[in-house]
């Protein structure tokens, strides 16, 4: 300062505040990273010091301490900021935004290369996110109920008896188990019906008569499920049996259909059957049960359970265990209802029951298909993501030119690296968003094209976490495919690339990893190939299989005949007749028939039959009393399904006064009267002797793949209790006659529903429809993943066909011909394909583990079928591999070592 003069101790003092300051900047300077630190370091460190001495000359200890904590501020900020950054080194070493407009210039000049790579992985991933949603809603979510691991469906196992290891309970059985306690913390028992609904009101659609399921149910199942309605109330305990109010619970969509969703339906009555009912409550929109138990209204058993007799009806059980009690405990506890039942009910036979999850019981036909959809969806994302690394390894190969003189000046590894997966990464967020959408498009036909029966079918639908899902799988797929061609173009030493780049039109690096990738691509591609053949081929077998009837021609539907309206047999029958004759009358009409069953799509009774003196009996009463199918059946059913007679006659018009004739399907035939001589004899069936008239062929009920029961055929006039569905056989399109039949059907009783009208072909399709999908999706799959491993190989032969350029035309100089030119570099096709054939044998073997639940009349290991699968692959493989080994006879050896 002017006039100021220092002494030593100023000197001293001075000395000791810069030597304080460098030891604060050091410390300061540990705020930032050590890379920063390392190259940064000396330079902030002199800057400071010499701010800190200027500050400490001009202003003293106070100006000082001013650059110490605007030090500290800049530090902490800017120390802070550095570490926050995940890539110092990267963010130092280039612009981003620079190099991602580059990227994307890249891929704008290569079309073909972008075009390609994002149709086959949105299309992939659509296809996964589409498979994973149905696997994630149906198999993996839970059921919209309180603690529904809890839950149990119980069945009653009759297989010491006779062949039923699935039959309902009795109402005496579900007071058994409501009152066992311990394990058990109730029961309710549900009986589905279809029952005819109109309801008093202004519109139309209120009064036209409706065939609706109405699920009969104790009072507690919905305090059970934990459900509440949306609307009033559901039932109180003490509303069931007889002499109570008939009372009803409207199902959500019925309520919006019907009802166009009034509030004021409340208190006002339905008639089921020709009965009043009123409405007490309306279910929300998420409340819904599956399968055999979906109904449009609920209502309470018209009898007591507790005072029904042993034996009397035939109800499904729904169980609830009690909190944390292991499905183990609850089975001891089940078993142990059984066999106090078997011994008060069945005289200790050995039938007993058993509990099976609400879930797995109601997933139980359709866990095997799922499961193989979600691994095939699987793997082909793994072929996917190895196409694209293949794909990229191939691009980064033709590049190594660009990367070669990228090095050599000066360019560092970071920012190639940077460069390589910029192009890839911008793919896979392309294809993020894009497979995102085709996978809410590609659900909404699944769902549209899925089987109606399928269970949970209305849930199915892409949420933002599926949909979020299928994106991530993008962008993943993206980074890790990138990662390999990255790593390489930087692992390389640039001694390397020059000499690979030596090389015209480059393509010679990454050798080893690309054929390695293709390698796995074909080994991925011939464990989907196998499966998708299996599941194919056995589709295939199903459409070839003889359901004993003729589908052609026939249309179907139900007129239920309400009891309150018609409550004789003799009423009821003369209904049948004139329905008979107004369906008859309508033109084109060749055959009308009826049956409680229709084949695919009802479910008959069941009884055991006796045939005493018939030769096939074994001596064994439980052998020699079969469990059958049989149905109440209309004179004229046999023609209008196409059933052929094998022996005797179908049932005449009119029957024969004094004695009840039956006819029985080739299967029960067979079984009691192998030489023959059906016809004739008699039996004994629910309580009453019978006259065989007639042998028919097996026509399957329940499943198109698989025969069923024995069926035994009885004729209607005797069995009026149970509805019947027609069958007319027409010469015209079935579907055409619909206005005709509701027409004839008013007729005869306004009041009467039409209900389920199909066609037998579309009940013969729907049957079908559910291995149909499976095959097609697996199918698709397969040939996608087929289609993604030619694609691999070309390139790889492609590249390598480029990077042998100057070796061929050597050869050829020295007199080689094209041809063996030509075997030489297929011969490299072949051992990649073979290789990735010898990788993918144990695949195969595991795939075809996994297919065998859903294969029919066809073996997990079926040697035509997985030859052919082979076969095929190597087909395409060849084309893959001939198309760029083309271009060794284009090669002139002068031009091309001139050019070199």
């Amino acid at each position: 300062m002017p006039g100021r003069r220092d002494t030593p101790a100023d000197d001293a003092g001075e000395r000791r505040l810069v030597r304080a300051s460098d030891r604060w900047l050091r410390l300061l300077l540990r705020l930032y990273p050590a890379d920063f630190r390392d190259e940064m370091g000396d330079a902030l460190l002199e800057t400071y010091r010499d701010r800190c001495r200027a500050a400490l000359r001009d202003g003293g200890v106070g100006a000082l301490a001013g650059v110490w904590l605007r030090s500290l501020a800049d530090s902490t900020r800017n120390g802070l900021a550095e570490r926050m950054r995940p890539a110092v080194g990267w963010r130092r070493s280039g612009n981003w935004g620079r190099d991602t407009e580059r990227a994307v210039r890249r891929l704008a000049r290569a079309p073909l290369f972008t075009f390609s790579m994002l149709a086959t992985l949105t299309v992939g991933l659509g296809a996964f996110a589409m498979v994973a949603t149905v696997v994630q809603k149906v198999l993996l979510a839970p059921l919209p109920y309180e603690r529904p691991d809890d839950l149990y469906m119980v069945w009653r196992d009759y297989g010491k008896v006779f062949d039923l290891k699935r039959g309902n309970l009795a109402g005496t059985d579900l007071v058994a188990l409501a009152a066992a306690g311990g394990a058990i913390e109730g029961a309710a028992a549900l009986d589905l019906a279809q029952h005819t609904m109109t309801a008093a009101g202004s519109g139309s659609d209120e009064t036209a008569p409706e065939q609706i399921g109405v699920l009969y149910t104790t009072p507690n199942l919905f305090r059970m499920l934990g459900v509440r309605p949306a609307l009033g109330r559901t039932f109180a305990p003490g509303e069931v049996g007889k002499g109570r109010p008939a009372l009803v619970v409207l199902g959500h969509e019925l309520w919006q259909r019907r009802f166009g969703g009034r509030r004021d339906v409340l208190g006002t009555d339905v008639v089921l059957d020709g009965q009043p009912h009123r409405v007490i409550g309306v279910m929300g929109d998420g409340f819904r049960l599956d399968g055999q138990l979906a109904a449009d209204a609920y209502a309470t058993h018209p009898v007591n359970l507790a005072e029904t007799e042993p034996g009397a009806g035939s109800y499904n059980v729904m169980l609830r265990a009690r909190p944390g009690t292991p499905p183990t405990l609850v089975a001891s506890a089940v078993g142990a209802v059984g066999r106090m039942v078997d011994e008060r009910d069945f005289e200790g036979k050995g039938i007993s029951l058993y509990p099976v999850g609400v879930k797995a019981d109601l997933l139980a036909a359709v866990r095997a298909p799922l499961l193989v959809l979600g691994a095939a969806g699987v793997l082909l994302v793994l072929v996917l993501g190895v196409n694209m690394a293949t794909l990229l390894l191939v691009r980064a190969a033709q590049r190594e030119r660009e990367f070669a003189i990228s090095r050599a000046l000066g360019a560092n590894r970071v920012a190639l690296v940077r460069a390589t997966l910029l192009e890839a990464a911008l793919l896979g967020t392309a294809v993020a968003t894009l497979a995102a959408l085709a996978g809410v498009w590609g659900t909404r036909a699944l769902v549209a094209l899925a089987p109606l029966d399928l269970p949970r079918r209305a849930t199915v639908a892409v949420d933002w976490r599926l949909a979020a899902l299928a994106a991530a799988a993008g962008a993943l797929l993206g980074a890790l495919a990138g990662a390999p061609p990255a790593g390489g173009s930087t692992r390389a030493q640039l001694a390397t690339l020059l000499r690979n780049a030596a090389v015209r039109g480059g393509g010679g690096g990454f050798g080893p990893l690309r054929r390695a990738m293709v390698v796995a691509q074909v080994a991925l591609s011939l464990v989907l190939l196998s499966a998708g053949g299996l599941v194919v081929r056995s589709f295939d077998r199903l459409l070839r299989v003889d359901p004993g009837f003729s589908p052609a021609g026939v249309l179907t539907f139900g007129v239920p005949v309400p009891g309150a309206r018609y409550p004789s047999d003799t009423l009821v029958l003369a209904v049948h007749e004139r329905l008979h004759r107004e369906l008859a009358a309508i033109p084109g009409v060749t055959a009308v028939g009826a049956a409680s069953a229709l084949p695919l799509a009802g479910d008959p009774s069941q009884t055991t039959v006796r045939f005493p003196s018939a030769p096939g009996n074994t001596g064994d009463e439980e052998r020699d009393r079969p469990l059958v199918d049989f149905m109440p059946t209309r004179a004229g059913y046999f023609e209008a399904l196409g059933i052929r007679v094998l022996a005797g006659r179908a049932f005449a018009p009119t029957p024969t006064r004094g004695v009840r004739e039956a006819v029985i399907d080739r299967t029960l035939a067979r079984q009691f009267f192998p030489t023959g001589g059906a016809v004739g004899a008699t039996f004994r069936l629910l309580g009453d002797t019978l006259l065989v008239v007639g042998v028919v062929e097996h026509a399957r009920l329940r499943d198109v793949h698989q025969d069923g029961r024995p069926q035994v055929y009885l004729r209607d006039e005797n069995y009026t209790d149970y509805g019947l569905s027609f069958a007319v056989r027409t010469d015209r399109a079935p579907t055409g006659l619909v206005p005709e039949v509701r027409a004839a059907v008013a007729r005869v009783d306004p009041q009467l529903a039409v209900a389920n009208v199909r066609s037998m072909d579309e009940i013969v399709s729907a049957a079908v429809q559910q291995p149909r999908l499976s095959a097609v999706l697996l199918s698709g799959f397969s040939l996608g993943a087929l289609l993604l491993a030619a694609m691999g190989l070309y390139g790889v032969i492609a590249g390598s066909v480029s990077r042998r350029r100057h070796e061929i035309a050597v050869r050829l100089a020295l007199g080689s011909d094209h041809g063996r030119v030509l075997r030489l570099v297929l011969g490299e096709g072949a051992r990649l394909v073979a290789l990735g054939v010898l990788v993918g044998a144990p695949g195969i073997y595991l795939a075809s583990r996994v297919v065998d639940g859903v294969l029919v009349g066809v073996s997990p290991f079926d040697p035509l079928t997985l030859g052919a699968v082979t076969l095929g692959l190597a087909a395409v493989a060849a084309v893959a591999c001939y198309l760029p080994a083309r271009r060794v006879a284009a090669i002139e050896p002068a031009q091309s070592l001139l050019e070199n």
